[in-house]
């Protein structure tokens, strides 16, 4: 029993910190389930023993079922755009983060769908202060991952969208990289 709290308490500093991130309220609850579970051990009686028992060892925290895929975009100027995704089942879900050494970046998470090679999600981030949703498309090409670009616009539901998707760009590049 003191384990499985020592597990829960030292995994829970930096899961917050993650989870205060997450604005999306789709993933909120898939990510409290799986620090719930992360720590889940089999609880078997111990063997009674003459001699005290040794402490023991940090129980193995179980991998992923859901493979994360890394791409990032690195700048001289210390600058890192990153893309993060997952395919849970039919879903699509992840991170794009934009970090820039000299001003504010843009950081949120993302939820869609993927067809063929091309991811197609909405992305609500925070950027100077404000909360944004924008409907954002990326083409994974084996370890390259190309964000579409192109004027935005406003619709209805306040979700920017590309104007003309005839007119995108791909240029904005991340590559594959190790996931930390």
């Amino acid at each position: 029993m003191l384990s499985r709290f020592l597990c829960l308490s030292l995994k829970f500093n930096s899961f917050y910190k993650t989870l205060q991130k997450m604005k999306n309220k789709f993933l909120f609850p898939m990510a409290m389930c799986l620090f719930l579970f992360a720590c889940n051990q089999s609880e078997k009686p111990a063997a009674p023993t003459a001699e005290k028992p040794a402490e023991p060892a940090a129980p193995a925290v179980p991998k992923a079922k859901f493979a994360v895929n890394c791409f990032e975009q690195r700048f001289p100027d210390g600058s890192v755009l990153s893309f993060q995704y997952t395919e849970y089942f039919e879903d699509v879900v992840g991170i794009l983060d934009y970090s820039f050494a000299e001003k504010d970046g843009a950081h949120g998470t993302f939820k869609g769908k993927k067809n063929g090679d091309t991811i197609t999600a909405t992305w609500s981030y925070v950027v100077e202060g404000s909360n944004q949703t924008e409907e954002i498309m990326v083409k994974i090409e084996g370890d390259k991952a190309t964000k579409a670009s192109g004027e935005l616009v406003e619709g209805k539901d306040k979700v920017l969208r590309l104007k003309d998707i005839a007119k995108a760009t791909w240029a904005e590049t991340f590559t594959r990289v190790q996931c930390d």
